[in-house]
């Protein structure tokens, strides 16, 4: 009996801990909240956030060692930064999480990407947007509210974000 009582017990764990560990919120910041301050200030390049009041803005988190990270930049520099880039109502920003700025330098030209990245060494920027889970995407609409967050990477959800973009980038223009 005690055998028994013992495996229902771990199985009991061994279920509720990994689902325990899903339910948890890694978001700081989540949709229709105003996107927090922070400084880009690398390789002779400076700005607040706040600079970029008045555009759309695509703010991307990613690792350079990040398998759904990977798989999605591509479709950032195809159906985003190609589509989207020339438009003076439009910003993109991809963080590397835990990178400085030589490493996604680096990474940027391997991968022949030609938007624009930034390192986020210690964390700082992340931090302020959540706390675990890659690739993070964060649409900005021209006041700087979050209009749209995603985690992870999926086509069906990528394709709902270049729609979104689309949309806002459009509807601004025409203003």
């Amino acid at each position: 009996m005690k055998k028994i009582i013992y495996r229902l017990t771990i199985l009991f764990i061994a279920i509720i801990f990994p689902l325990s560990a899903f339910s948890q919120d890694y978001d700081v910041v989540k949709k229709g909240q105003q996107v927090p301050e922070f400084l880009i200030d690398q390789n002779g390049t400076s700005f607040n956030i706040s600079d970029f009041r008045g555009s759309v803005v695509l703010i991307n988190f990613f690792a350079t060692w990040c398998g759904p990270c990977l798989r999605e930049m591509p479709f950032l520099q195809k159906e985003v930064w190609e589509k989207f880039n020339d438009k003076n109502n439009f910003k993109m920003l991809a963080i590397g999480r835990g990178h400085d700025f030589a490493e996604v330098a680096a990474f940027k030209e391997s991968k022949g990407l030609g938007f624009p990245v930034y390192g986020d060494k210690n964390k700082s920027i992340y931090e302020k947007f959540a706390t675990g889970y890659i690739p993070r995407n964060y649409i900005l609409d021209t006041s700087g509210k979050i209009v749209y967050a995603s985690v992870g990477f999926s086509e069906a959800e990528f394709s709902k974000m270049v729609d979104i973009l689309e949309r806002m980038i459009s509807a601004d223009d025409k203003d």
